[in-house]
């Protein structure tokens, strides 16, 4: 909750969380900055830390079972 006196409060697991948005293997491909094993070594990294640090992770994803990219079938 936001505190006026406050307003610079440091993160921490109570008031912060990692959401994690269409990290499929599939979409990966689209990124051009970074290999695809190294962009899937950062997610999983930054997973791991959370984890271990007990931030609250939200992972979404639009892709079906047989679908990685989410398209209707």
């Amino acid at each position: 909750m936001f505190n006026p006196a406050h307003p610079h409060e440091p993160l921490t697991s109570e008031n912060s969380a990692l959401v994690l948005v269409d990290h499929q293997v599939g979409l990966m491909s689209g990124a051009h900055d970074y290999s695809i094993a190294e962009l899937k070594h950062n997610v999983v990294a930054l997973a791991t830390a959370a984890k271990a640090l007990k931030v609250p992770i939200v992972a979404t994803t639009t892709a079906g079972r047989s679908n990685p990219f989410g398209i209707p079938q």
